[in-house]
């Protein structure tokens, strides 16, 4: 345990106690192993334990039980079924899972995805693939011990293993059990994980490390993108790059907000989906969140400087149309789903790379599939950020992958064979009453409650972007509104409409092949600025 000397104190008694205090070194394969029943779903995936330090420096010794974190990971075998030898790595890809903590599967995805590249030069004999396990009281029995018989905090949970409250490890909160000391960050996890396998008196021949995640695993990316340490910080010198795959939402860097704010005043811009509480977060459950809290006091233009500065993979599923909020109505304010919100993020804060071959270059790459982790590791620009880029340490960048774009700020290392190709639903037609198409406007939603527009100028199977433009011409109005069979006529927008991304209203129309809107959004043709 950690012993407090007197100024001034006694020599020799600070020699005794530095001899009888071991440091905690944190290791893979080092950790305290835990009686647990998860499975492994793939031949070269195997369970392991990682040692923990104790990141506020209260506990760190090894002889004092209060110091014993253990961190279960998966971990990949070489492709004859045995443990990867450290000379042998040449890449780590950290992948974190969904909010289901399944960490398991993530990782069997990850090593199909790298044998479905068939490289050769890049196998699972040289690339390393962990899936840190992040588990809660769910997972109570099966993933961690548990003394239903127990009377005290300690007693129900007697292991060292790392527990924490609910997806709270998305935004990084302190850990929940073992209950004797809440100090340990889900940030200060991945810290760590980089830490080690970075070494290079450990691991001599390491040039990449990715650490990656999609969905809540992605959520919890972009935030540590945000306010993670940087790798001087970290003291690493490997390349280090961060994989963003389909998010459910992101952290703003300033308060205002794209959508209106009413019906969440007070909480929008609490930490996940602000800055604002930071220290709060998870501390019911946990300890004070202290994670690079000096960061977070610098304030938000600090915490934008922060994030440009990593190395940042976006992956965007163009036909991921869902939302999982978690109850919270904070990422309404910004986007009525994962589409929405994504691009609205970055119109705000547009991805730069100004150099690919040093830190701070964001890419973003479409793929053409939904809220799916398996096709978004295994599509060439999965292969490519997860496995090709750098692989050999020489700074090697594929450029952005998906075209056409969807927006004019999305395509920061844009791919020269695709120079001047239109945007994705450009309409450059003119209809009646010179109206022409001004893209997709917000309605009425979760977080709307002014209408856009309240005529309604025809409703049936005739609607088209031409039909609606001649009705509402006809009856005197400059703007047209359209959503499925509805057409909507008017003069101007509601004051609470916003556009979003113009492929955020996909539907087609029932008359044709043009779009007309989808739920809660507007095609909108007018005449008139709006």
């Amino acid at each position: 345990m950690r012993v407090t000397l007197p100024f001034l104190g006694s020599l020799a008694l600070l020699h005794r106690v530095s001899a009888q205090c071991q440091e905690v070194i944190p290791a893979q394969y080092a950790g305290t192993p835990f009686t647990n029943s998860l499975k492994t779903n793939h031949a070269l995936s195997n369970i392991t334990f990682f040692k923990i330090r104790d990141p506020s420096g209260q506990h760190i010794c090894t002889s004092d039980a209060s110091s014993d974190f253990s961190l279960l990971n998966y971990i990949s075998l070489n492709s004859t079924g045995k443990r990867l030898q450290n000379n042998e790595i040449k890449r780590l890809v950290i992948v974190v899972s969904g909010a289901q903590a399944d960490a398991w599967a993530y990782h069997k995805d990850m090593i199909n995805a790298l044998q479905a590249m068939k490289d050769s030069s890049i196998t699972t004999d040289n690339v390393a693939i962990l899936a840190p396990y992040f588990p809660n009281d769910n997972h109570a029995g099966t993933g961690f011990p548990y003394n239903s018989a127990g009377t005290t905090p300690n007693a129900k949970y007697p292991s060292p293993a790392l527990v924490w409250y609910g997806s709270d490890w998305g935004g990084g909160a302190n850990n929940q059990y073992p209950p004797r000391l809440k100090t340990v960050s889900a940030y200060d996890v991945l810290d760590q994980l980089i830490q080690y396998y970075a070494n290079t008196a450990i691991f001599p021949n390491i040039k990449q490390i990715v650490v990656s995640g999609h969905s809540m695993g992605a959520q919890m990316l972009h935030r540590y993108a945000a306010v993670g340490k940087t790798r001087a910080q970290l003291g690493v010198t490997v390349p280090v790059s961060i994989y963003i795959g389909n998010p459910s939402s992101e952290t703003r860097f300033t308060s205002d907000r794209p959508l209106s704010t009413g019906k969440c005043s007070s909480t929008f811009n609490d930490w996940r989906e602000g800055l604002d509480k930071y220290s709060a977060y998870g501390a019911a459950h946990g300890g004070e969140l202290t994670y690079n809290a000096e960061l977070i006091a610098q304030g938000g233009d600090a915490v934008l400087a922060n994030y440009r500065g990593k190395t940042v993979a976006h992956g965007r599923g163009i036909l991921d149309r869902g939302d999982y909020s978690e109850g919270l109505c904070a990422p309404y304010t910004t986007g009525k789903d994962r589409h929405e919100r994504f691009f609205k993020f970055l119109e705000k804060w547009p991805p730069l790379c100004p150099d690919p071959a040093a830190d701070g270059c964001h890419t973003v790459d479409f793929v053409s599939t939904t809220h799916n982790n398996k096709e978004m590791f295994t599509s060439p620009a999965g292969w490519a950020r997860l496995f090709r880029d750098n692989f050999n340490g020489d700074n090697s960048k594929a450029y952005d992958f998906g075209y056409p774009r969807h927006s004019e700020v999305d395509d920061p290392y844009p791919d020269p064979a695709q120079a001047g190709a239109p945007l994705t639903s450009t309409d450059t037609n003119t209809y009646a009453g010179g109206k022409t198409h001004r893209g997709c406007f917000t309605d009425v939603d979760n977080a709307q409650s002014v209408a856009t527009l309240t005529v309604v100028g025809y409703s049936g199977n005739l609607n088209t972007r031409t039909y609606c433009a001649n009705t509402c011409t006809q009856k005197g109005y400059t703007i047209a509104g359209l959503r499925d069979s509805t057409c909507y006529c008017g003069n101007s927008l509601g004051s609470q409409t916003v556009r979003v991304v113009t492929s955020s209203c996909y539907n087609k129309c029932p008359g044709d092949s043009s779009l007309c809107g989808t739920t809660n959004r507007l095609s909108i043709l007018s005449s008139v600025d709006v």
